[in-house]
């Protein structure tokens, strides 16, 4: 399918859930990755014309390996310095042959700033993580805050595996502080662990079919 409706259809994550709300400890990691098993098998049934997803080995066995996305979901509540917030995430490497290298969507609500802060990812992404790190990912690329005002953004996840619940992490930096003509701008950064929800590889919960 052409790269503009992948990233269009990453936006169906969250679009089920609420804007003005948190996530309810506990039920957000089963949300999330669930709409994420819908999200793939949608992108992958509606368009015949293609952008491929790379393939990866995983779950082998003696009788040999399932073939994986590569990339990360999940989301729910991350405990902050400043309070609770609310995050959404998917995000995916695409195949060499795509017009770009990533698809996905991040969303980041925060109540505790004043009157309320909405931060959505608007456009390509970049997907990477260091070489030979298992657990950390990040996701790069430009966010609206509040619908309006474009700004760069950072977020490094940390999916500390299935058998650590409450020990995955998120970070989110947008802005620099400074806008382009030197004025004051959003200078915003969040950390901390998800009490609520699960981020978890794809590799782990969304078997493709090999040629997808």
């Amino acid at each position: 399918m052409d790269a503009s409706r992948f990233d269009a259809l990453t936006r169906s994550l969250a679009q089920r859930v609420g804007r003005r709300r948190l996530f309810r400890a506990g039920a957000a990691g089963g949300v999330a990755i669930g709409t994420a098993r819908s999200l793939l098998q949608r992108t992958l049934a509606q368009d015949s014309g293609t952008v491929g997803l790379p393939c990866e080995p995983c779950n082998c066995t003696e009788s040999g390996c399932d073939c994986c996305i590569i990339g990360i979901t999940g989301g729910g509540v991350v405990r902050t310095e400043a309070g609770d917030v609310n995050l959404v995430l998917f995000a995916t490497q695409l195949a060499e042959d795509a017009p770009q290298e990533a698809a996905g969507f991040v969303r980041w609500i925060d109540p505790n700033s004043e009157g309320g802060l909405s931060l959505e990812s608007v456009g390509p992404i970049a997907y990477t993580w260091p070489e030979g790190e298992e657990h950390l990912r990040t996701v790069t690329g430009i966010m609206a805050i509040n619908g309006q005002d474009e700004q760069p953004f950072t977020l490094e996840v940390f999916d500390a595996g299935p058998d650590l619940v409450g020990q995955d992490t998120a970070r989110l930096t947008v802005g620099t502080g400074e806008s382009g003509d030197g004025a004051s701008g959003l200078g915003y950064e969040a950390a901390g662990v998800l009490v609520g929800g699960d981020l978890q590889l794809l590799s782990s919960v969304a078997p493709i079919a090999p040629g997808a």
